[in-house]
């Protein structure tokens, strides 16, 4: 019994429908942030996208109306598997211990859950044989990357279930939309600043010289490019592909190579074999300068599989 004159302070029990909308709005914002984060951060690897034009424009609009749906799905989801419950169960801790409700003791309890989610999927992880030479890092990445992702939402989806006055609800919401927003205006405006100032640099293919490909390059399965400074390439083991991305064998001859230049950004360089048993098309410069790359799409380019070939001389 609480000494007398002292009475608890009880967690409001209603307010779950604004728990939940506001839930869902703050996930699906974390979900367009972490994507757009993702596709700054890709602009740095090597890429071998189309020349641009319509497929490019088309491209783009899919992929935007794609990820309006999935933080749509991510959002609704989230909120309901994970905010809801978070806020729901504080308040239930809260009513047991006396305390009173709030955001410390819901961060606490998000915390909490997510070491627990963290313990159990990373369990399974390193069970199933998914582990590396991080194992030790698996848990506290997950309980880390837990909370991060959980706390912003549930804490505010609390503020929205514990309104201090009526139509408080609608400023958290509209704070989480327009927060979100701003978060996301400030991330784009950073990346395109540290891409123009050269912090980062959006990836080129290598600038080779014909002097450069002189030399041996060879696969990860015994195949190999000879190509010799009087325009002779010997190719022994180079696997062969069909359309369909089957490999139909390997080819051994020898023939002519010349590296020519376009007026493209995204291929620079062309690289032409002739008189070699179907080499004769389709190879391209990847990789970087100090470690580049002659490759050949298997199949069709939009399956995104190379066969590669690196520089050993």
């Amino acid at each position: 019994m609480p000494p007398q004159g002292f009475m608890p302070v009880r967690p409001p029990d209603g307010g779950n429908a604004a728990v939940f909308t506001v839930g869902a709005v703050a996930i699906g914002a974390e979900t367009v942030l972490a994507a757009l984060v993702a596709v700054l951060y890709s602009l740095q690897s090597e890429s071998h996208g189309g020349e641009g034009g319509l497929g490019w424009l088309f491209g783009t609009i899919f992929a935007l109306v794609l990820l309006a749906v999935i933080s749509v799905i991510a959002g609704l989801a989230g909120s309901a598997m994970a905010v809801l419950p978070l806020v729901l169960l504080g308040r239930a801790v809260a009513r047991r211990t006396g305390r009173r409700d709030s955001w410390q003791l819901t961060l606490a309890t998000v915390a909490v859950a997510a070491v627990a989610l963290a313990l159990l999927i990373g369990s399974c992880m390193l069970l199933a044989g998914f582990g590396g030479p991080g194992d030790l890092l698996v848990h506290p990445v997950l309980a880390l990357s837990f909370t991060v992702g959980l706390a912003p939402a549930t804490l505010c989806a609390r503020a929205a279930g514990n309104p201090g006055k009526p139509g408080a609800r609608w400023w958290v919401l509209g704070g989480v939309a327009l927060g979100g927003l701003g978060l996301l205006a400030v991330t784009l405006a950073v990346g395109v600043a540290a891409y123009s100032s050269g912090i980062l640099k959006i990836y080129e293919p290598p600038r080779l010289t014909e002097a450069d490909m002189v030399g041996t390059w060879t696969d990860d399965d015994g195949g190999s490019l000879r190509f010799e400074a009087d325009g002779t390439v010997t190719a022994k083991g180079v696997h062969h592909y069909e359309a369909t991305g089957e490999q139909s064998g390997a080819s051994n001859c020898t023939g002519k190579w010349q590296l020519t230049e376009n007026d493209g950004v995204g291929r620079p360089f062309e690289l032409s074999i002739a008189d070699c048993d179907s080499l004769s098309f389709g190879w391209d410069i990847g990789g970087t300068e100090e470690h580049p790359t002659v490759f050949t799409w298997i199949g069709e380019p939009d399956s995104g599989e190379r066969y590669i070939l690196t520089r050993q001389r």
